[in-house]
Order: structure tokens, then sequence, then C-alpha cells
């Protein structure tokens, strides 16, 4: 099985990179993070990989991080997602951001991603939520649940922007009511503006 590799990044588009590690050249689908964080074309990478065989063919999965590599076998564990859809994911949602939608039992966040259907975002969460999610876990902060959902779509109400709402709602500590999550992020808001 091919886990890692070690050489010069040959090609990069927009469905993945060739890295030719002495004179072969090795193609892998990556995700649009994964794009962003590799050097230009020319210069020397590692690229942390999984591959994935099945009857018809053998894929190659390539990362900037083990943390990433991680996210992608875990998310590929899900039932009705597969290596492409788990790419789709970590094209728009960090590990991290990952972690803390599992833990919120934030499906309209999953369900955002391209290609991710509300009901298998309900699916991913079930079957995640609660477990160790390995080595890409950074740790949920403490009490964010029910109360910080309904505060950032009472902030989305209020027309902000979802982005926007979860900033400031992550600068709140734990707070037990969606009223008190609301009040500390708009004034934190109000103190940027």
């Amino acid at each position: 099985m091919i886990h890692r590799l070690r050489g010069q990044l040959a090609e990069k588009d927009m469905e993945g990179v060739v890295v030719d590690v002495g004179g072969v050249g090795y193609r892998a689908s990556t995700s649009a993070s994964t794009l962003r964080a590799l050097p230009a074309v020319g210069e020397d990478c590692v690229l942390h990989t999984r591959m994935v065989v099945r009857e018809d063919a053998m894929l190659l999965f390539g990362f900037a991080g083990r943390e990433e590599r991680a996210a992608f076998d875990t998310l590929t564990a899900v039932s009705k997602i597969g290596p492409k859809l788990a790419l789709a994911i970590l094209s728009s949602l960090s590990p991290q951001e990952i972690v803390e939608a599992v833990g919120r039992g934030d499906v309209v966040k999953l369900a955002s991603v391209p290609g991710l259907g509300k009901k298998t975002a309900e699916r991913l969460v079930l079957e995640l939520k609660g477990k160790n999610l390995g080595s890409f876990d950074p740790g949920i902060g403490g009490g964010a649940g029910g109360p910080f959902i309904e505060a950032r779509e009472a902030l989305a109400a209020l027309g902000y922007s979802i982005e926007e709402a979860e900033r400031a709602l992550q600068a709140v500590p734990p707070q037990d009511s969606v009223q008190r999550y609301v009040k500390e992020a708009l004034r934190r808001i109000g103190s940027r503006r």
C-alpha cells in the first residue's frame, strides 16, 4: 500500500496532483485545501496518501497533512460516504470544523457541502457523534450544542452571515441559553464595528 509520497510536484489541477518520485509519476486526487497547501509545480513536496482498491480501479488520494488523511478515513467509514464525497467535504470544511459540526449535531452546516444532502449529513452526525474521532479530533469546546446552533440561526435571522455569526459565537464562553449566546455574540460583533 502507498502511504506517503515524497518527490517533485509535477502537475497540479482542480482534480489533484502528480508527484514524480524517482521518475515515476503518481496521480492522486486531493481536496481543495490540500491543493492550496501544496507548493508550486516543480517544487519538492510530501503527500500523505490513502489507496482505495475497488473491483474496477485502484485509486490514490493525497493529503497535505496526516490530520486530513485521518479525517478522510473517518468520513469514508460512514455508510453512503465514498472517497469522492469525503474529498468534497474536506474541500469545504477543515477537519476541526467537521469535528465541531458533528459535536453540535449541526446538520445544516454539514448539508451545506455540495453533494452532501441532509439525510447523509444526518447519518454522518448519527454515526460519528459520541465517538472518538481519532487523531484529527482537536477537542470540542464544552457546551456547544443545541443553544449554539439556535443562537447562530437567530443571528442569521437578524441579517448576519453564518460565518460572521459563527465567528462571534465561537468567541463566547459556553452558555446555558440561546438568549445569553445571542446577547454575548451581539456584544462582540458590536465591539468589532
